[in-house]
């Protein structure tokens, strides 16, 4: 048995995240809830059912979480490679989840939106169903991580709220979760940047791996190289092509 698989998720700030229980398996209650029939049971996530939540997610669903965390890691490091898959994936997503939606157009909706958003109003009605990038966004892959994360946690289902949870005689800031894909987005993209282990994309090899330390960016040693292997020969390609550049400026100027 692994040895996480009881550890649960916290930050540095000591932020649970708290999930639904049974009354079985609750360590307590939902006390920051409305007084609507019997108290919610609640109990902490592990490290093993985000590790669980992750591995069974399917479809548009997976891709989208693994696109976004490729996003992050990306940007974290700068890493223009990584950036330019991690936005294609992002568009994969996109693909696989237009797909799987039924959609119902509704002109006179995409046609209000449309000159404030910036797009055609067929483009507004696909950015309104999370089909596609906005136009800033698109310039921005910050802006397109901020957005989408925050959209996939937000209301109005409140499917994550920050608590103050009163629990065996004192009060903890926790983040309660309705369900385990809410929780493994907020344990990716909220507790894990604060010093905590969880999944990462190999910048090299482009698949999902879970960290056995916080500052493990690749798989294995022997693609974390090959990388920047990699990279040291696109900065290089890059130098060339532009020295290749300048040096036709130079030649075009000096004839004339």
């Amino acid at each position: 048995m692994e040895r996480d698989q009881y550890k649960t998720v916290t930050s540095r700030e000591s932020f649970t995240i708290l999930i639904p229980a049974s009354p079985e398996e609750a360590i307590g209650e939902a006390t920051f809830q409305m007084e609507l029939g019997r108290p919610q049971p609640v109990r902490a996530v592990t490290l093993q059912e985000v590790k669980n939540a992750a591995r069974e997610m399917k479809g548009a669903t997976a891709a989208h979480f693994f696109a976004l965390l490729a996003l992050r890691g990306a940007l974290e490091s700068g890493d223009r490679m990584a950036l330019d898959k991690a936005k294609e994936r992002m568009e994969g997503a996109y693909r696989l989840r237009e797909a799987e939606i039924s959609r119902w157009p509704d002109q006179q909706l995409s046609e209000f939106f449309a000159p404030s958003i910036g797009l055609s109003p067929e483009e507004t009605l696909r950015y309104i169903d999370g089909l596609r990038f906005g136009p800033r966004a698109s310039d921005n892959p910050s802006q397109l991580l901020s957005y989408e994360v925050s959209k996939a946690v937000r209301a109005p289902l409140q499917e994550a709220q920050i608590v103050l949870w009163w629990m065996r005689g004192s009060f903890r800031p926790a983040i309660y979760c309705n369900n385990m894909t809410t929780a493994l987005y907020v344990h990716t993209f909220f507790v894990v940047p604060t010093g905590g282990i969880g999944f990462r994309i190999c910048p090299h090899c482009s698949e999902q791996f879970f960290q056995d330390r916080p500052n493990q960016e690749y798989c294995c040693p022997a693609h974390r190289e090959a990388h920047r292997v990699a990279r040291w020969r696109e900065q290089k390609k890059g130098l060339t092509a532009r020295k290749g550049q300048k040096e036709e400026k130079d030649g075009t100027q000096k004839a004339r």
